[in-house]
């Protein structure tokens, strides 16, 4: 495939292993932490939680934001942050009955250490993007699930605000794996961004050589199709341009009407920045119980 081409060269665990470090319960629900073998470089930090009911349950993977905070990744799952609703995703997705999975992307919380800017140089002298070996983690993580039985795999939904509504819907869009997308503050439409000068506004992490040379973001999110999908941004959001939200929602409306699946798509532009709002938490909890339940 093409687009997985461009983020470059994959660097493969050669098994799955896992080593379950602790397991508590936390309000309500139970707390398992991991050290996963996804690559062929580091071990990778995960946390799992799920109800405290007999599973399997159906999976979400939650991807962390980046918010410029390297000391925080996978934990926003249970602590939350300043612009993400309350109560925490874990609290909201176990009360729910889902098991979440979310994973410390390179360079953050238990992964720092190295600054972005040097993971990006490294990646790239070695055939690699950072950008790519993000997703190609993830990717990694759902061959794992598969592995294990208390898992429902079934209807996998991925979620994220920010920088992880980026990784959720490139993530629908390499991988049909996952049948339920949802992001938050992530529609970001590249063709809008160099028009206006706004390339700033997104980490130098997210760029990949020669994308636009292939593909417009347009039909990188197309690839979604008909898979279930909801994109969420406030109206007062500058890292999503309202006019690139706008173009990728008529173009995609489109597409999801010619595949049959005219319901599986929904874009809404809400009251706020760049945040989750309670009004927001609303939507996607309905439309992810619609669409996996």
């Amino acid at each position: 495939m093409k687009l997985i081409d461009l983020l470059g060269a994959q660097s493969l665990a050669t098994e799955p292993k896992y080593q379950k470090t602790s397991s508590q319960q936390v309000d309500g629900y139970l707390v398992e932490r991991y050290q996963l073998a996804l690559n062929g470089i580091e071990s990778v930090p995960a946390i799992c939680v799920k109800p405290l009911t007999e599973g399997p349950h159906p999976v979400v993977l939650f991807q962390h934001s980046h918010g410029g905070d390297f000391g925080v990744g996978k934990t926003e799952l249970l602590e939350s942050s300043a612009y993400l609703a309350s109560p925490s995703f874990a609290k909201t997705l176990t009360d729910m009955g889902y098991a979440v999975w979310a994973i410390d992307a390179w360079g953050f919380e238990e992964r720092g250490g190295i600054a972005e800017s040097e993971l990006v140089k490294e990646f790239l002298l070695t055939g690699r993007t950072l950008w790519g070996m993000r997703l190609f983690d993830v990717i990694a993580l759902i061959d794992y699930l598969e592995t294990r039985e208390d898992m429902d795999m079934t209807n996998l939904a991925t979620i994220g605000m920010s920088m992880g509504g980026l990784l959720s819907w490139w993530l629908a869009a390499i991988d049909p794996r996952v049948q339920v997308c949802i992001d938050i503050a992530a529609q970001v439409d590249l063709e809008t961004l160099l028009a206006h000068r706004r390339l700033d506004h997104h980490g130098f992490y997210y760029y990949v050589p020669n994308l636009l040379t292939y593909f417009s973001t347009a039909q990188i999110q197309a690839m979604i199709a008909p898979r279930a999908r909801m994109s969420l941004v406030g109206k007062q959001d500058t890292m999503c341009i309202n006019e690139g939200v706008e173009k990728l929602n008529n173009y995609l409306q489109t597409v999801y009407i010619e595949k049959g699946a005219r319901q599986a798509f929904v874009s809404k532009s809400l009251t706020g920045g760049h945040m989750e709002t309670s009004e927001m938490r609303y939507e996607w909890c309905q439309f992810l119980k619609e669409h996996t339940q």
